[in-house]
């Protein structure tokens, strides 16, 4: 008898990991090096079910599920109307930027829907997961994770009742762009933080600093329009003028 399948409502952010696949085959024949990326690369691909169980036990996330396939992970999470389950999914995203960017200096780049999706331990389909790939890979373009116009909607409705409700809740979610898309912000934290990141914030901001200054000059220009575009937000950001950090230059 086949097996009966229907789509469920979740928040589906359809992930890629910059520089993976050039990072994957220098690791081939390069000696003590290679042996350190490799190991760099299944660090960052390990902590991915590692996060999931820590976090979402500390922000008592429920039922968040993932999917990693070479350079592409999917994290998908209960859509609940009229709750705070989308803050807590935004919270965990960018929190897993944050986390991979310190630990590995690993970059990612983003799409993020509300749709019908398929999620399990076997499979991951739906119009949900299609829409998301297609915000990733047509118009996230930077190191972001960007936001479908009918989600930051959705979220901006939540997160009022948040602000209303829950005294620690980071209020620098969320940011517009220079083109008017909304991007989960990991440049900027608020005083009312939950997390704790205040307590390697030195080090993480760092690593930015650090990814920055090796890419930002580099011949390729797709590469050095990315880590330009990391570098203005940087130098706006709340968090160089808070740790005191010297500008870029």
């Amino acid at each position: 008898m086949a097996e009966l399948y229907s789509y469920e409502r979740r928040i589906v952010c359809f992930i890629d990991i910059l520089g993976f696949s050039n990072a994957v085959k220098g690791t081939v024949n390069s000696g003590i090096r290679g042996k350190f990326d490799l190991m760099n690369i299944c660090g960052a691909l390990n902590m991915l079910d590692d996060f999931r169980l820590t976090l979402s036990e500390k922000m008592k996330a429920k039922d968040v599920r993932t999917t990693q396939f070479s350079d592409s992970v999917v994290i998908s999470f209960p859509w609940i109307e009229e709750s705070n389950s989308i803050v807590t999914a935004f919270l965990w995203i960018k929190y897993y930027q944050v986390f991979l960017i310190k630990e590995y200096g690993v970059l990612l780049r983003g799409g993020i829907t509300i749709g019908d999706v398929i999620h399990n331990e076997k499979m991951i389909v739906g119009p949900a997961l299609i829409d998301a790939y297609t915000l990733e890979s047509k118009k996230a373009l930077n190191p972001r994770i960007i936001i479908d116009s009918q989600v930051v909607y959705m979220f901006e409705k939540a997160f009022s009742r948040c602000r209303q409700n829950i005294k620690n809740v980071d209020t620098a979610l969320v940011n517009i762009d220079d083109d008017n898309m909304f991007y989960i912000d990991y440049f900027n934290f608020s005083e009312r933080d939950r997390t704790g990141v205040f307590l390697y914030l030195n080090d993480y901001l760092r690593q930015l600093k650090m990814l920055v200054a090796e890419n930002k000059d580099s011949s390729d220009v797709r590469i050095r329009e990315k880590y330009l575009w990391m570098k203005n937000k940087m130098m706006a950001s709340n968090l160089i003028r808070r740790i005191n950090l010297e500008r870029l230059q």
